[in-house]
């Protein structure tokens, strides 16, 4: 979905749903407007509602809708939540790993990029910290992704997409944004 969307040079939206009622009016507005989609459940959302419930809602509407729906682990917290997933109907998973340090971003990621392409699925990555709330975590102040970190980190991990922080923030902005549009051209140019 994402490899056709680059070439193709349009974006797929990606929706956190946290009930029935939201997957169900996400497929819908794709449909009205023919465009692809991907729903999204955060850890905390599944704690509550449980992976195998979230995929199987989704697979069900999923298969009525006359658009592309993807099924995706938003900002996965562990190993075994994206193997649970994967296990469970998921489509492609992320792994976050951004609150860890290089080296160890880089081990969880390999992990799950192994058990993901063993079933031919994809995994998304975090490199950098994206500021503002996110689930159980806040992160204060923004640290940009490094060009050259994430060439290295997409070298070692062979992780299919990466989630970048170019100083946007999760939740509500305080003050006016800004936004490095240039370091997204940079990081694209070496990975």
């Amino acid at each position: 979905m994402l490899k056709k969307a680059q070439e193709g040079r349009y974006a797929v939206g990606a929706f956190n749903v946290e009930n029935m009622e939201m997957v169900k009016a996400v497929i819908a507005a794709a449909e009205e407007l023919r465009a692809p989609v991907m729903l999204q459940t955060t850890p905390s959302t599944v704690k509550y509602g449980t992976v195998e419930t979230f995929a199987a809602i989704v697979a069900a509407e999923a298969k009525k809708a006359s658009v592309p729906v993807c099924l995706h682990l938003d900002h996965g917290d562990s190993y075994e939540l994206a193997c649970q997933c994967m296990e469970n109907g998921y489509t492609s998973v992320m792994i976050d790993g951004s609150k860890e340090d290089f080296a160890g971003n880089v081990s969880v990621t390999k992990k799950v990029v192994e058990a993901a392409h063993a079933k031919g699925l994809p995994v998304e990555a975090e490199l950098g910290k994206v500021g503002g709330k996110e689930d159980d975590h806040e992160a204060e102040a923004d640290t940009n992704t490094d060009p050259m970190e994430a060439k290295e980190f997409v070298e070692q991990t062979q992780v299919d997409s990466l989630a970048v922080a170019i100083g946007t923030a999760h939740g509500f902005y305080e003050g006016t944004p800004v936004l490095d549009k240039e370091r997204i051209s940079e990081i694209k140019k070496v990975v």
